[in-house]
């Protein structure tokens, strides 16, 4: 089965300076069995033939990537390692995501169990060609259902409700959001070092700002989308940064993937979110402009990539001179051309259950490639917002990371302090 065009288009940008993987993270405050772990991906592998997927050989002058499926795995996906503490455990989780699942060896997916005092952490590292994040928390909850009898239950309809938008609108004109020089995300690595680096953090405010956004026409998605913008201000000024137009990537995922009728693909689509943040000083003053794009972006399905990299992913030549021509024009145009930075939520989630052991907080993110160079993956559960800043280590130091981690944090404070406008949608 050849790769669709997503597909194709991740294996382009995927390379060991900065690896095409989506991560989803599951911690629980005891401890895992390491022999039911491995029993629960064991038997997850053997019930989806999909899971085991692998890259085809092909000749150097084919023109597509192709799927093949073992009858079995070709290696053990489970790592154990043992951590000290929070600062270890960061460094752990850092390297675990700094290098992307082979392709050519199945399954597509590593996970690292990482055990110590402070509970046990099951990380799920998923090639980006062949799970999105709706997939990958799909293929967690399913080892935690193996582990734990009964446990295996699918997100709950609230998720697939906020993912959705609400009620469609789909007669609104697409939002103009106006043109310009897009903004960059001031770095202050001094030297060119591979892979990522993560920041986690959780935000409390939730439960006081969930009513009033949806009496507002808006939704929580359309409050971190409007954060990132006034955090990328801010954090821009405080380094003596310009900040013009901000354009943030937005992956609409479908939700289907979340369900037993998903698929084991990267089904999400990605859009774009445009602003002036000169314009606004705070994230509820942009809170309008933001909704009425998010809410476009939701109702519109203008396919999964764009025109140009759907081009160049179906043209009759061969795979290796396209990737050496995308890495070509990013090269010269990523600067100009990419967006800003890229905000990917999963919605709120049911619990996912590791037997006994209780119920686990659940942690997401996705890649960060350069230009944009950080990412925001967010997950709800139980009420609590989980947020994981993936950074490159090129452009920002774990010290940094970190506090712009803390700018974003106080930027979703100050929406609870005050009014929210009419963000003039139907109630979400």
């Amino acid at each position: 089965m050849r790769f669709a065009v997503a597909d194709e288009l991740t294996c382009y940008y995927d390379r060991p300076e900065e690896p095409a993987n989506v991560h989803v993270e599951a911690r629980v405050s005891g401890s895992l069995d390491e022999a039911a772990v491995r029993a629960a991906v064991g038997r997850m592998l053997a019930a989806e033939p999909g899971l085991r997927a692998r890259q085809a050989a092909t000749g150097p002058w084919r023109s597509g990537y192709y799927w093949d499926f073992p009858p079995g795995a070709d290696l053990d996906p489970v790592q154990v390692v043992r951590y000290a503490g929070e600062a270890e455990l960061a460094d752990l989780r850092s390297e675990f995501l700094s290098r992307s699942p082979s392709l050519h060896a199945s399954p597509p997916f590593r996970f690292l169990l990482a055990a110590g005092q402070g509970g046990d952490a099951l990380m799920l590292n998923a090639h980006h060609a062949r799970f999105d994040g709706l997939a990958a928390l799909r293929l967690l909850r399913g080892v935690a259902g193996e582990y734990g009898e009964g446990c295996g239950q699918p997100p709950v309809a609230a998720r697939q409700r906020q993912e959705a938008g609400g009620a469609r609108d789909p007669g609104r004109s697409r939002p103009r959001a106006g043109y310009g020089r897009i903004t960059r995300i001031a770095g202050d690595a001094d030297r060119p070092m591979p892979g990522y680096g993560t920041v986690q953090a959780e935000w409390g405010g939730l439960g006081t700002v969930a009513a009033g956004l949806r009496s507002a026409g808006c939704s929580v998605n359309d409050l971190l989308v409007a954060a990132l913008i006034v955090t990328i201000k801010e954090w821009n000024a405080g380094q003596g940064a310009r900040c013009g137009m901000v354009q943030i990537t937005m992956p609409v995922g479908d939700p289907a993937q979340g369900t037993e009728a998903g698929q084991w693909a990267n089904r999400s689509r990605l859009t774009k979110v445009t602003a002036w943040p000169g314009r606004a000083s705070t994230a509820a003053e942009l809170l309008p402009q933001v909704a009425a794009q998010t809410r476009y972006a939701k109702n519109h399905d203008s396919g999964q990539v764009d025109s140009l990299s759907r081009s160049l992913t179906v043209a009759p030549v061969p795979v290796f001179v396209k990737r050496l021509s995308l890495r070509a024009v990013l090269r010269v145009a990523g600067p100009i051309c990419c967006d800003t930075s890229l905000i990917s939520n999963l919605g709120v989630v049911a619990p996912v259950r590791f037997g006994t052991a209780g119920d686990a907080s659940v942690w997401f993110s996705t890649s960060a490639h350069l230009p944009r160079g950080l990412s925001v993956g967010a997950v709800t559960t139980q009420g609590r917002l989980r947020l994981t800043f993936r950074y490159r280590r090129a452009l920002l130091t774990p010290s940094a990371a970190a506090a712009f981690a803390g700018t974003y944090r106080r930027v979703l404070d100050s929406v609870t302090l005050g009014a929210l406008p009419d963000c003039g949608g139907v109630p979400r």
